[in-house]
């Protein structure tokens, strides 16, 4: 069996690329159990509902770590004893890191769920009504049947107790030290002592204050809780965890021949870690919207909408190393490592000590374990509640039927920002400073307008031969504008600039000298598909043991502008029951180019990583850098205009 493939920090790949292996057969039943049950009860002015909604659902699959069970060979370019191309490396066999799952297990996970509820829809008056309701969310905590969940906890490690490796593997000390058994010895079942009790309170309102039909006047507010899904802080998270299931990463391997054993514990473990306490994530919504109905029966509505999510999802690695105080720091402002300071960890002719040495060594592709604060493991990643988002919108919408044209309009003017799009969100760099990527949502997209219309064409309309021939035809279409999502430049040369062995982060990002949507010196690249859509000679290689300060989705992809058509004509013929019909459709119809989403192909892409920085500033702008390299040159394209002619017989 083959293993996984990763070429790293090569620019001569814009920045590497991936073979991974396929992953089937693979395990997974989801029997779900649900029962519900509603009342209606009108009493006076008041419509009264309630009932209750139960869940009993599992969820019984393979380890999700299934794909390394081949193992995972790191081929890095920029790491002390590469050739300096992965490629080369993964020729010659000069192995970065190697790490592999040892075996593949079936789980079996359940949880419950009771949801009782009430709601009153109360007419105030002919005017007036209002909304108003609870629901309680009575959450059950995810549960493995068979008790094969083991999570590792902080407070259970013993530093006395940390296992030590060799060359040869455990010297001494316990390799599942902070490791515990959900639902064994005095361990809640699902490692979580739960929060059960969860009210969600909902008001809304329906106003018309002339009494005439033609304005409404609408508010809600609500909350609404979330019991999560498999691939958050729960025991389905925990499958595939040590020490049934055991997962080893090695670093700097001479050959393919001195590759370990995935059979004992070789190395230290990559371990998942959740709290140890249930804590639901939970949106609070709220909208406030006007709709007039307007002269000529235009109906205008307007509405302010806004959401905050609580306690959502993120992970971080809680075994990354500390980042180096700036006052700790050997560089200057402005200097990034160079080549020659891997070679003798020196920095401006000054040997590198204590943790500054300790940082540089991982920088330069040294394995992090020793340094890591909680010794004997590797990566700890802590999935936890404590993501946060904040979104706020306008919103128009219009609507004209004329004799013969229907005519709609939507627009939305929004923001969205978090400091997690989602739990993969890869797109930090500091396990302990979330708050600094707060920015701008990876989906958030501030203007949103899209104009529909109906035509049906004013020719022939009196029936007869001509009619039927020649009229009847209706022309229809969309018209959508749709500003760019944000995305992320990071830096792939010393991609762990900091030196922090961040394994689920970006690494690091490039510095900012100037403004990046200034035009660049040169748009057109021989031999690069599309312009430089940004000026790349604003960033530069980051100061050496920094993370750089370009920051999480400082830019936009470009904006989409686009037409759609369709013509269509109903041809009955001569009975009720048959007809013809005939459509013609144009997507894009006037071939406009629309440039994919700038990180479509990853968010380390090498549409949107640094990998070159030379000249006197070290900038990625610089020629020898443009020169074939696709950074900030769009990934590609959508469609091209497409026509599509359809015919359908009825009868």
């Amino acid at each position: 069996l083959l293993p996984n493939i990763s070429i790293t920090d090569t620019a001569e790949y814009g920045g590497g690329f991936n073979a991974p292996t396929g992953y089937f057969p693979w395990n997974n039943a989801n029997p779900t159990y649900t029962y519900k049950d509603n009342v209606t009860k009108i009493w006076g002015t008041h419509n009264l509902y309630f009932g209750a909604y139960f869940v009993a659902a599992q969820k019984n699959e393979d380890n999700s770590n299934f794909q390394d069970a081949q193992g995972t060979l790191t081929f890095n370019g920029s790491a002390t004893g590469s050739t300096g191309n992965g490629f080369a490396d993964f020729l010659i066999g000069n192995i970065y890191s190697f790490d592999q799952t040892n075996q593949i297990l079936k789980y079996y996970n359940r949880y419950k769920i009771l949801e009782p509820y009430i709601q009153d829809d109360w007419h105030v008056t002919r005017k007036l009504t209002l909304n108003l309701g609870v629901r309680v969310s009575l959450y059950g905590t995810y549960r493995e049947k068979y008790k094969q969940a083991y999570n590792w906890e902080p407070n259970a490690y013993d530093p006395a107790a940390a296992p030590i490796y060799g060359a040869n593997g455990l010297v001494s000390g316990n390799p599942f030290d902070g490791i515990v058994q959900c639902g064994a010895s005095g361990v809640p079942a699902g490692c979580l002592k739960n929060h059960l009790f969860n009210p969600a309170p909902r008001i809304g309102f329906a106003y018309d204050p002339t009494g005439d039909g033609k304005t409404a006047i609408r508010g809600g507010y609500g909350i609404f809780f979330e019991h999560t899904n498999g691939n958050e802080a729960n025991t389905e998270s925990l499958e595939g965890s040590a020490p049934l299931v055991q997962n080893i990463t090695v670093y700097n391997i001479p050959t393919y021949t001195s590759i370990p054993s995935s059979a004992g514990v070789s190395g230290p473990l990559n371990v998942l870690s959740i709290p140890n306490r249930a804590i639901w994530p939970y949106i609070q919504q709220w909208n406030f919207s006007l709709q007039h109905e307007m002269p000529s029966h235009i109906v205008l509505t307007t509405a302010y909408a806004g959401s905050k999510g609580t306690h959502l999802t993120d992970q971080r690695d809680i075994n990354q190393l500390y980042p180096l105080a700036a006052g700790q720091n050997p560089y200057l402002p402005g200097q990034p490592i160079g080549a020659n300071d891997c070679s003798t960890l020196t920095v401006n002719g000054n040997p590198v000590t204590g943790q500054a040495l300790n940082n540089l060594s991982v920088a330069c592709g040294a394995d992090p374990a020793p340094f890591r604060p909680y010794q004997g493991f590797e990566n700890i990643t802590a999935l936890e509640d404590q993501a946060n988002s904040i979104y706020n919108a306008l919103q128009v919408s219009a609507r004209r039927n004329f004799s013969h044209l229907t005519l709609s309009l939507a627009y939305t003017w929004s923001h969205s920002i978090d400091n997690f799009s989602d739990r993969a969100d890869g797109t930090f760099v500091n396990s302990y400073d979330l708050n600094a990527t707060r920015a701008s949502s990876n989906f958030d997209q501030r203007h949103l307008l899209d104009i529909s219309y109906v035509y049906d064409l004013p020719f022939f309309t009196r029936s007869g031969f001509l009619h039927t021939a020649f009229g009847g035809w209706q022309w229809s279409g969309l018209v959508t504008y749709q500003s760019g999502i944000p995305f992320t430049v990071v830096n792939q040369s010393f991609s762990d600039n900091a030196g922090v062995g961040n394994s689920l982060g970006a690494g690091s990002y490039p510095d900012l000298v100037g403004n990046p949507n200034t035009t660049p010196r040169q748009t057109n690249v021989a031999g690069v598909l599309g312009p430089l859509l940004y000026n790349p000679s604003v960033f530069v290689a980051p100061t050496g043991l920094t993370f750089g300060d370009a920051g999480r989705n400082i830019l936009n992809s470009p904006a989409r502008t686009n037409f759609d058509m369709g013509l269509f004509k109903h041809f009955p013929l001569h009975s009720e029951t048959r007809a013809l019909e005939f459509r013609a459709e144009a997507f894009n119809v006037f071939n406009h180019t629309q440039w994919l989403p700038m990180n479509a192909n990853g968010t380390t892409s090498s549409n949107v990583a640094a990998a070159c920085y030379a000249g006197p500033n070290n900038s990625a702008g610089d020629p020898s850098c443009i020169a074939n390299s696709e950074f900030l040159h769009p990934p590609g394209a959508h469609n091209p205009r497409i026509l599509q002619l359809g015919l359908k017989l009825i009868f």
